[in-house]
């Protein structure tokens, strides 16, 4: 059995930062391993659905660190080493070609796996998901021959691959049960903007059924929906969301609990035993409640802080929500959590391409989408949001009325 000072079990991205951040702080050769099940170091995960899809990021330039970084700096990673079981008792890991390692502390980061389509012909060559480096691999190639194609899901992943595809010539339909696009965070107005956007590139949009089936011989040939329809297609994306991948730690006593629960400074009640990423539930003390976020700057931010928890930094994780995305042109941002929030108002005209939407309860700032708009409103929206800002949303639509002159003292 081979030991070390910390691990990480995962080999995603909070892996690859808090890598950065252990080696910025000194952690010295030997004292540090990765365990990765994937097969290649760890990389950023947006380009996955964007740049590298669509051929125009290389593999080696999504790497978050060059592969020589592990070697040189003496951490071990391991890569394609499958964690079947966590003992933080007796502070082990075991493998599923039976090896043990040993950790004085210990980071999950296992990050989610991608939901699966379920339906008859889900089997069917040409059936896609879309989450690791080899999936994206994957799904490159196969479009590059694709006349038509189906991606199930209304999200944001499902609107970037749509958008890749639509760009690449690739006759594209989306198909999702919401009455409308990405009906969890956008408003009607958004949706309705977007909806229309999408239609103008050729992207046919079917609202509100399921696929029920596909068809094919072989390759699938056919998807078809709830309603009856049949939509020909070569090529299916399955964009439909994510579950926390739990299984290694299922019987390890750490609280599961929509991922592995923890508090605001990421441990999980089981002594030198931490959790980020996609995989950890915590305590967000901005909003005061139990969160799991399943983006790049959750797992870019918790990678780095986990660390510095590992190494004796003691702090609370205090951060904003936030994401960002591309679709065909347009490019925007995203900032904290709309769901309690009352109102929402607009600056910019929401039937084009520069608007922000700002999501107010009792006039406090809750969230923030901004897309094409000055860098005052980028800057203020995740400050606003923090302090829980309170704004004068009577005049907020004005773009006459700077925004400073919104803040209202509470």
């Amino acid at each position: 059995m081979v030991s070390y000072k910390y691990v990480i079990l995962g080999g995603g991205m909070v892996a690859g930062y808090a890598a950065r951040e252990f080696v910025e702080r000194g952690v010295g050769p030997g004292e540090l391993a990765i365990l990765s099940s994937d097969s290649v170091p760890p990389y950023e995960r947006p380009p996955l659905s964007k740049g590298f899809l669509a051929g125009v990021d290389s593999e080696d330039s999504i790497l978050i660190n060059p592969e020589s970084f592990y070697a040189e700096h003496g951490i071990d990673l391991r890569l394609t080493t499958r964690v079947v079981r966590v003992d933080p008792n007796a502070k082990r890991l075991f493998t599923s070609a039976g090896d043990e390692f040993g950790f004085d502390k210990l980071l999950i980061a296992t990050g989610a796996n991608v939901r699966m389509l379920e339906t008859p012909g889900a089997a069917l060559d040409g059936v896609f998901s879309l989450r690791t480096f080899d999936d994206a691999r994957r799904l490159r190639d196969a479009s590059k021959h694709a006349q038509q194609a189906v991606v199930v899901g209304g999200g944001f992943i499902a609107m970037e691959v749509a958008s890749v595809l639509a760009t690449a010539g690739v006759k594209t339909t989306m198909l999702f049960p919401e009455d409308r696009v990405w009906m969890r965070l956008f408003s009607p107005e958004m949706s309705m903007f977007f909806a229309r956007y999408y239609q103008q590139r050729d992207v046919t949009f079917v609202a509100g059924e399921t696929a029920t089936a596909l068809e094919g011989t072989g390759n699938v040939t056919e998807v078809v929906t709830s309603s009856g329809r049949r939509v020909p297609a070569d090529l299916v994306v399955a964009g439909i969301g994510v579950v926390p991948a739990l299984d290694a730690v299922s019987d390890s006593g750490v609280t599961i609990d929509n991922g592995v629960r923890v508090n605001e400074f990421l441990e999980t009640g089981r002594a030198d035993v931490y959790a980020a990423g996609d995989i950890a539930n915590y305590r967000d003390v901005i909003f005061e409640k139990q969160r799991r976020a399943e983006h790049w700057d959750n797992a870019v931010e918790q990678g780095k802080h986990a660390a510095r928890a590992m190494l004796g930094e003691r702090e609370p994780f205090i951060h904003v929500p936030y994401f960002f995305s591309d679709v065909f042109d347009l490019s925007y941002e995203f900032w904290g959590d709309a769901a309690d929030a009352d109102r929402v108002v607009y600056r910019g005209d929401v039937s084009t391409r520069s608007f922000s939407a700002w999501w107010l309860r009792d006039r406090h700032v809750r969230a923030a989408f901004v897309m094409d708009r000055p860098d005052d409103e980028r800057e203020r929206a995740p400050v606003w949001i923090a302090e829980h800002q309170q704004v004068d949303a009577e005049r907020m639509s004005d773009e006459t009325v700077p925004l400073s002159d919104l803040m209202v003292k509470s």
